[in-house]
């Protein structure tokens, strides 16, 4: 076959194509301004589906009109730059379309474009962003650059995008993936090009009072979540927390139309007037204006009033009768702000002051009533003058209730009668106690009735005891911190032992090394003297090795000085390890009046895990109890009148 008919025959299977009528497909050329239509025309002629034929773009035409001109003009290059302004592209009496003229052919394997890609867009397409994954394997050639371009307008005139139009963001973007192939012959990671952008239109404003911190929710909620109403976390009060966004204020702001990557007019939406706009605030709030709103945010913690004259403020006490679903919901503040107060005066001895599953978290609570079922008390001091129920719960530093039932955890719990409720503390102080539970690490009772359970680390003390079926128990693991104290102090032994370790092997090496350099210095320094008698310069190199030996000499001193201080930290953490360990050597039981029966002590040792208990009979007197270890290994109370 002559040279002529090879390239002949590479034309014709480039540009013709057999449909199912057995006719040859020719090459398309024409102006369309809506090519995905013209595509579908062209195929359907030739009985092809519109995923088999792809086209060049060989030019274009950009043209406008006013709605009310008869005809379209076209913009040169040089006009569009003036033309496409944010004025016009917002003007909607100007309508913008354009002319392609493409080449459509059919589809093959051989002019498939090399670089895999996809386009998507926003919902009213004003911005249209190109993907490119990673992908392996891509031959670069001086050309990829125009031909990634011209796919781009391909792709957009597919879409009926208008063409042409690329931020230089966008271009430098496109040069950075294909220097990517050029130096890796790959594209090394995923690219998003931001291919097109429109201008989204601007709804129109009356004017509007946004109150966020009646509309606050949590970030974190899942759909789920959301579907279900916790009512106990209802918040009628309306706290804030320091630096929140309390109220905005938008201004009036006048609509304007958008436009799409389409060329399209997208329309603005009127608002109505939502509600009163002129508002008034304390010196409580931090002011920030922009041109389209007045923003409030809270300059402390709070509870925001709102009076008749539409002024707000925010006050750090907050008196109410009571706290419940029905009057006030949940109420939630920062407990770390030490001035936010909550006073609630119940005069209705009937009804719980902080009603059934409602939780209060504020800095201060005090009310004279109740706690009722399911209710929950997060604060730093919270002082309770009626009672708590069974299941109401209180988290505080310091606490005080009249009668307590419930579950107290705190620092400091101080308790007028204690019945059947259990308290977690580092200290306790309570008056009467009859049934219940306490574990802190020292606990003062003037008056135990019956069946009562203490656990302590270090100290109980009771002042009458009226009952029995009582159990006392010295146990230093009872607090919750124990484990973690032990664990961090033995880790801690076993860092500086292998500190000690390192440094005690650095050490040794180090002092083999001067041993076996000494004979070598001395010569060194002979040498040294010697030239410097007869006046002749000492060689650098000697000089060197001088300062290495004292510098390993310097080292050595410096390791030892730091391994002794070492030596001295682990014998302090293996003391505060005994410490703790041997608490319970250190712990008393007192009672400062006479036993009765059926009253138990016991005290639990750490290591070895050993338990020694007394069962009293009634009239014993033994006012202070201790444990003992003895010579043979066995432990004793002692008890002391």
């Amino acid at each position: 076959m002559a040279l002529l008919d090879i390239f002949k025959s590479s034309a014709q299977a480039e540009t013709a194509q057999e449909d199912r009528a057995g006719r040859t497909f020719e090459n398309v050329i024409l102006y369309s301004d809506n090519v995905a239509n013209d595509l579908a025309k062209v195929a359907a002629k030739y009985n092809l589906n519109p995923k088999q034929l792809d086209f060049r773009i060989l030019a274009y035409k950009t043209l406008y009109k006013r709605k009310d001109a008869p005809k379209y003009n076209e913009l040169t290059l040089l006009e569009q730059e003036k033309f496409f302004t944010e004025e016009n592209l917002r003007n909607p009496n100007i309508q913008i379309t354009q002319k392609i003229k493409i080449e459509i052919f059919p589809r093959t394997k051989a002019n498939r474009f090399p670089i895999k890609m996809s386009m998507g867009g926003n919902a009213n397409l004003t911005k249209v962003v190109l993907k490119i994954p990673a992908q392996e394997s891509i031959t670069y050639d001086p050309e990829l650059h125009s031909r990634l371009v011209a796919q781009i307008d391909v792709r957009k005139a597919r879409l009926g995008l208008l063409i042409g139009f690329m931020h230089q963001k966008s271009l430098e973007e496109i040069k950075t993936v294909i220097s990517d192939i050029q130096v890796n012959g790959k594209i090394s990671k995923e690219y998003l090009i931001t291919v097109c952008e429109g201008l989204p239109p601007v709804d129109q404003s009356n004017g509007e009072l946004i109150l966020h911190y009646l509309n606050r929710t949590d970030e974190e909620d899942t759909l789920e979540e959301e579907s279900r109403v916790d009512h106990a976390k209802r918040d009628f009060m309306h706290t804030v927390k320091e630096g929140e966004l309390v109220i905005e204020v938008r201004r009036y702001q006048e609509g304007r139309a958008g436009r799409n990557c389409k060329g399209e007019v997208l329309p603005f939406s009127k608002a109505e007037l939502s509600g009163e706009t002129e508002i008034s605030v304390s010196e409580d709030f931090r002011v920030e204006e922009t041109e389209d709103a007045v923003y409030y945010y809270a300059l402390r913690s709070g509870f925001v009033h709102r009076d008749e004259s539409n002024r707000f403020e925010i006050s750090d006490e907050l008196c109410v009768d009571e706290v419940s679903f029905r009057s006030t919901g949940s109420i939630e503040t920062s407990e770390e702000d030490p001035d936010i107060k909550i006073n609630i005066e119940s005069s209705d001895i009937m009804r719980d002051a902080i009603g059934q599953g409602v939780k209060v978290e504020t800095s201060e609570v005090r009310t004279t009533g109740n706690m009722g079922s399911g209710a929950e008390v997060i604060a730093k001091k919270v002082e309770i003058g009626g009672q708590t129920h069974q299941t109401a719960k209180i988290f505080a530093d310091d606490v005080a209730v009249h009668l307590h039932k419930g579950y107290i955890e705190a620092k400091v719990a101080h308790i007028n009668i204690l019945e059947n409720g259990k308290v977690e503390a580092e200290k306790v102080y309570v008056e009467k106690m009859s049934g219940g539970e306490i574990i802190a690490r020292e606990v003062y009772i003037k008056e135990v009735l019956s069946n009562v359970v203490v656990n302590a680390a270090e100290y109980i003390e009771i002042e009458l005891l009226n009952g029995n079926g009582n159990k006392f128990i010295i146990d230093p693991k009872c607090m919750k911190d124990f484990k973690e104290r032990v664990e961090q102090v033995e880790a801690d032994i076993e860092a500086m032992k292998e500190t000690i370790k390192q440094k005690t092997k650095k050490i040794k090496v180090l002092r083999r090394k001067i041993q076996n350099d000494q004979e070598n210095v001395r010569q060194i320094n002979e040498t040294v003297a010697s030239l410097k008698q007869r006046g002749a310069p000492v060689p650098v190199s000697l000089i060197n090795k001088l300062k290495s030996h004292q510098e390993n000499i310097k080292e050595h001193n410096l390791l030892l000085k730091e391994l002794k201080d070492d030596k001295m930290a682990l014998e302090k953490l293996e003391a505060d390890l005994r410490e703790l360990i041997n608490a319970v050597f250190r712990a008393k039981v007192v009672n400062r009046s006479v036993w009765k029966e059926f009253n138990e002590v016991k005290f639990k040792v750490v290591e070895p895990p050993v338990e020694v208990s007394h069962l009293f009979v009634d009239g014993e007197m033994s006012e202070e109890i201790t444990i003992k270890s003895m010579e043979d290994g066995k432990y004793v109370l002692e008890r002391k009148q």
